[in-house]
């Protein structure tokens, strides 16, 4: 009797193991929740008609910020509707006056410059054609911190917006100047329109990583056209390395973000 009884016990024991199995390999199997997302993917969207050439683009780095997604969007609706709107009206002025009409361009490009794990650097081209003498262009730079969910301006990374200004003014209108020289092919002076040198407030400063090692080590400063120089000399683009005095000047919270 004492057999049976141990040997129904013993049974009993093999038939709840596979359920206890298949309970656990179920507690492991990952729900959707925990499933990897797919990758962000650069974006680039291009419209031809024959009142438009049009394109606007982002990098995967701004396709992974939801708040920057809708943003880029909003912006791309907005441009390509005036555009077109700019673009009817000089159309129907031109075939009153029986000239031609050309056709309207515009192009926005966002590119990263660098990020770190807070901040995200990105640089935005534009030009275009609307019916002027000649086209225009512009570059201007848009820093987002990613903790705070918002855009932030460079000035906006120092304790005291004084520090970024002592700290850059000179060395930024020293290289402007010897730059500008070598275009010109003469010393700056003489009191002309151009030859004053742009607050930093007037140009776009991009923290930039070359190195892709999560920290901002150059900083490209950047003059369109009409700023530092007429439209025939274009824009000047001008490099300067971190400096320990600069990151020292920096708010506590971002200075993890640069190296010199």
């Amino acid at each position: 009797m004492k057999q049976i009884i141990a040997l129904s016990l013993l049974l009993a024991g093999c038939s709840e193991q596979p359920d206890r199995t298949a309970a656990n390999q179920a507690a492991r199997k990952p729900s959707p929740v925990d499933a990897p997302r797919p990758a962000a993917r650069p974006f680039s969207t291009e419209v031809t008609t024959d009142l438009i050439q049009f394109s606007f683009s982002w990098p995967a780095e701004a396709s992974a910020i939801p708040e920057l997604v809708q943003r880029f969007h909003s912006e791309m609706d907005k441009e390509k509707a005036e555009l077109i709107a700019s673009a009817k009206e000089d159309k129907a002025m031109r075939e009153k006056l029986k000239t031609d009409f050309n056709p309207f361009m515009a192009t926005t490009a966002y590119e990263t410059g660098g990020q770190s794990a807070r901040l995200l650097s990105l640089r935005s081209d534009g030009s275009g054609y609307t019916g002027g003498a000649h086209g225009y262009a512009g570059t201007s730079a848009l820093l987002w911190d990613r903790q705070g969910k918002r855009e932030i301006k460079f000035a906006d990374l120092f304790a005291d917006k004084a520090n970024r200004d002592r700290l850059l003014t000179q060395r930024w209108c020293d290289a402007l100047n010897k730059a500008r020289e070598e275009k010109r092919g003469e010393p700056v002076g003489g009191g002309s329109l151009f030859d004053d040198c742009p607050a930093l407030d007037e140009i776009s400063i991009i923290p930039m990583d070359p190195d892709k090692d999560g920290r901002f080590d150059r900083l490209l400063l950047v003059a369109s056209p009409y700023v530092a120089g007429p439209w025939v000399e274009g824009a000047y683009e001008i490099e300067l390395k971190v400096t320990p005095d600069l990151i020292s000047g920096l708010k506590a919270e971002y200075r993890p973000s640069f190296a010199s």
